[in-house]
């Protein structure tokens, strides 16, 4: 059987940058000894998981993103320097900004909006969660209710807009509406009462603030949720949504695929008629006890190079504590340490730096 050992070798020289491993050296051989042309061999090595991870589109930084909620400056800091985000999603509760009718706590999200500012990080807000004294139940208060009055979610829309206008680009009004434990108002209610309202109150504000909609978690009747939202279209400027899958891969090819009476979300952005909008995955993200967080991570980073239509993917989420022990959602543990899908989300950032270089 002939030897194509110097031609594998050269070809991974070139692409890859190093010598063939012994397995990959041994298939290549037989692959050729079976007819693969030389050609055929340094495409499928420039179609390989290696290249897309050393050799990574430069914009990707600029599509990737990270849920911290309301972080310590240390970790804006890490976020920036460190791993190379310039993206994060910041949870702006109701609730705490206005514990009490007129009672503010403005001072850690000016903190955090300051300073992203300074580590040079764009930040995605999410206003939502209502005080007790705001709800619609106040026999038995819970932050997912409606409002009892839409002039009080308004009124703190306008308050927010105005304090961090220019500063803070982008905002979400709530957060998975189409989940019980953060919504408990009907699909309607969310359109009507706080997605509209709080439209028009940002384009009264500042017309160049973009609004990031619905925020559906990808479960049960979401269908049925964004074809309501939908109706107020107008009001969204950038579409998103929420998925969890058991590959990063899945994540977001779930999102193409079709089933029978189950159009993918990418068939209801054509049909509702914002295949226009930039569309955004705000939420995506895999437990590290599950065992391939790392690899979650990477699918992400080169699935997105695939799919120019997904123009930003925010991952879930910083750290797992404290309190909350390690094992879940975080890229590092509870003491900060990080976790193997910290590491590997650097290590392509970085590659995508040097490649802009």
């Amino acid at each position: 059987m002939p030897s194509f050992v110097k031609v594998i070798r050269e070809a991974y020289a070139e692409v890859l940058g190093r010598e063939p491993d012994p397995g990959g050296l041994a298939a290549y051989n037989r692959s050729m000894n079976q007819g693969m042309s030389e050609a055929s061999l340094r495409e499928e090595l420039l179609r390989s998981r290696e290249f897309a991870l050393r050799f990574p589109d430069p914009e990707l930084p600029a599509r990737l993103g990270l849920n911290v909620h309301t972080p310590e400056d240390a970790i804006l800091e890490d976020v920036a320097r460190s791993l190379g985000i310039t993206w994060i999603r910041v949870d702006f509760d109701w609730y705490r900004i206005q514990p009490e009718p007129g009672r503010f706590d403005w001072q850690s999200f000016d903190r955090v909006v300051e300073s992203s500012a300074r580590f040079g990080l764009e930040v995605l807000a999410t206003l939502s969660y209502t005080p007790a004294w705001a709800s619609s139940r106040p026999g038995n208060p819970a932050i997912s209710d409606p409002p009892a009055s839409t002039r009080s979610w308004t009124d703190i829309v306008r308050l927010a807009l105005e304090r961090f206008k220019g500063r803070v680009r982008h905002w979400q009004f709530w957060n998975e509406p189409n989940v019980r434990e953060f919504w408990s108002g009907s699909m309607v209610q969310y359109r009507t009462e706080i997605l509209e309202p709080a439209a028009a109150v940002a384009r009264s504000v500042d017309p160049s603030i973009r609004i990031v909609a619905p925020g559906l978690a990808n479960l049960r009747d979401w269908r049925d949720w964004f074809r309501e939202i939908m109706k107020a279209k107008d009001a969204i400027d950038v579409v998103n949504h929420h998925n969890y899958a058991g590959s990063g891969r899945d994540a977001i090819l779930d999102l193409e695929r079709d089933r029978p009476f189950q159009p993918s979300l990418r068939t209801l952005i054509r049909e509702q008629g914002v295949e226009d909008r930039p569309f955004w995955l705000t939420e995506t993200g895999r437990r590290s006890d599950a065992g391939n967080q790392r690899e979650y991570y990477e699918d992400i980073a080169i699935v997105l190079q695939e799919r120019d239509w997904v123009e930003r993917v925010f991952f879930f989420h910083y750290t797992d504590g404290p309190g909350q022990g390690d094992g879940g959602f975080g890229i590092v543990n509870e003491d900060l340490t990080p976790k193997p899908a910290y590491h590997a989300l650097q290590a392509v950032l970085r590659a995508a730096g040097a490649s802009a270089r």
